[in-house]
């Protein structure tokens, strides 16, 4: 399956789980293969089914708690402080 990893100015990014790489499709190109969508199950408190979040990235962080319904507040904003917050 192939999801969508990420949106940047020069173009989108795609990981493929059954190569294992990542596919990039540069801005103004059109997507030549299907785009399946991911969700993730929680599974118990820090941890997202096969996804711990202590491997997420700041901005992943807090995707995953607008995803939640989770209001980070401005004030937070290293990625350890961000985490004891989820938590």
């Amino acid at each position: 399956m192939i999801s969508k990893i990420r949106k940047t100015i020069t173009g989108t990014e795609y990981w493929d789980s059954e190569k294992k790489k990542t596919l990039f499709v540069p801005y103004g190109e059109e997507v030549k293969f299907e785009v399946g969508e991911v969700t993730a199950k929680e599974v118990e408190q820090g941890k997202v089914e096969g996804i711990s979040l202590d491997n997420l990235t700041i901005p992943q962080l807090k995707e995953y708690a607008v995803g939640k319904g989770i209001e980070i507040p401005k004030e937070i904003t290293k990625r350890d402080d961000i985490l004891e917050f989820l938590s």
